[in-house]
């Protein structure tokens, strides 16, 4: 059982791919706070200060930062890292 994770921005330079697919936990419900954090474990504090800055998508429909611990992930979801979009 397994979720995409697809980075875009600065959380592609960050963790240096476009996507990833992500094994999660089959006997208990699996948040998107629980996935986050277990991304900065894997690629670090840069990742988690960018987050600060992120919003997040499961399945194409936006999710409120605080809300994350709320949201369930089921195998298949499909989950966006889009960090503020900068430049000129």
């Amino acid at each position: 059982m397994s979720v995409q994770v697809l980075y875009f921005a600065g959380a592609h330079d960050i963790t240096h791919i476009k996507n990833e697919e992500i094994a999660i936990p089959p006997q208990s419900a699996w948040t998107l706070e629980a996935l986050l954090t277990q991304l900065v474990q894997k690629y670090g504090d840069e990742l988690a200060k960018l987050f600060e800055q992120c919003m997040f998508a499961v399945n194409m429909e936006a999710i409120d930062k605080d809300n994350t611990r709320h949201v369930i992930l089921k195998p298949g979801d499909e989950i966006g890292i889009i960090p503020p979009v900068s430049g000129g």
